[in-house]
């Protein structure tokens, strides 16, 4: 199957941006979306708008970008879900979203129920980077789902990491997510001490990106953190749910987190205090100066 047809379902950022670029690329693609208005510019664009998730099934590729266990749940609901009318054409459902590995398991066994093939394919990166072409996937699922859903894959990102025939992509997705929070909170740390010690941020994330523990993270929250534009590509909250996600796979292993713990207890400081509710993850800097008596002022 060189192109498949893709039916998707969630047009939030990162999926609307996911769809654009299978549309350039020539893909048919329908759209659906909780809120039917989200769709509109992509039907303008050239897809087609689905009156409900169930429409998946004249597709070959079903992909959902959801924001959470509760939404992915309603996907295989009895009712208009996706597999409620039977599998039709489709071959596999695919999710990028991040969620945990319970909701994960449970959609994987109403699909295989179904006869379709479920695949976790979360994706690394922001709006920007999928534009470019840059994202990658953590995927995990049956060999002939996984084939199925390749195609989709590649054009979609550079690069696709198996890591197992059930929900271990999801697994995945979490520690990554849950590094990004330790680091974020740390990288918001050495900012501040910096400041009050009378080093600029920019000369500090500097010398940082470009020593050993410098990143393409720590270079792409620069701006931010310098500027304190934190106009956002990832939200604080967005942050925190996938934290949370992490520790309650952590708990539930006896596996200690206690710095992604910390860093949970930031952020949601961050957003309980309004300094950082709707902004990007990298707000966190804002609950920082302030625990440390300092206000901060961009620096352009």
């Amino acid at each position: 199957m060189s192109t498949p047809s893709v039916a998707w379902l969630g047009a939030g950022r990162m999926g609307t941006t996911m769809v654009e670029r299978l549309l350039d690329q020539g893909f048919e693609v329908g759209v659906w979306n909780r809120t039917p208005d989200k769709v509109r510019a992509l039907v303008e664009r050239g897809a087609t708008q689905l009156a409900e998730p169930a429409d998946a099934r004249n597709f070959d590729v079903a992909w959902s970008m959801i924001l959470d266990d509760r939404a992915l749940e309603a996907l295989h609901g009895p009712a208009d879900g996706l597999l409620s009318q039977g599998p039709g054409s489709l071959l596999v459902w695919v999710d990028g979203s991040t969620v945990s590995t319970e909701a994960a398991s449970r959609a994987a066994a109403a699909a295989s129920d179904a006869g379709i093939s479920y695949v976790s394919a979360p994706v690394s990166g922001n709006p920007g980077v999928v534009a470019a072409g840059r994202a990658i996937f953590a995927v995990s699922g049956p060999d002939a789902g996984v084939e199925a859903a390749r195609p989709v894959l590649e054009a979609l990102g550079r690069a696709t990491y198996v890591v197992g025939e059930q929900v271990q992509a999801n697994v995945v997705k979490l520690a990554t997510n849950a590094l990004l929070a330790i680091v974020m909170q740390a990288l918001a740390e050495v900012a501040v001490l910096g400041e009050k010690a009378g080093v600029s941020r920019a000369d500090l994330l500097a010398f940082i990106n470009d020593s050993a523990v410098g990143s393409p993270f720590s270079s792409y929250k620069t701006k931010s953190l310098v500027e304190l534009d934190f106009t956002p590509t990832f939200t604080t909250e967005g942050q925190r749910k996938d934290a949370r996600l992490a520790l309650d796979l952590a708990a539930a292993l006896e596996s200690p987190m206690p710095l992604l713990s910390t860093a949970e207890v930031a952020f949601s400081r961050t957003i309980a205090s309004g300094l950082g509710a709707g902004k990007d993850l990298a707000a966190v800097l804002l609950t920082v100066a302030r625990d440390a008596g300092i206000t901060l002022e961009p620096e352009m």
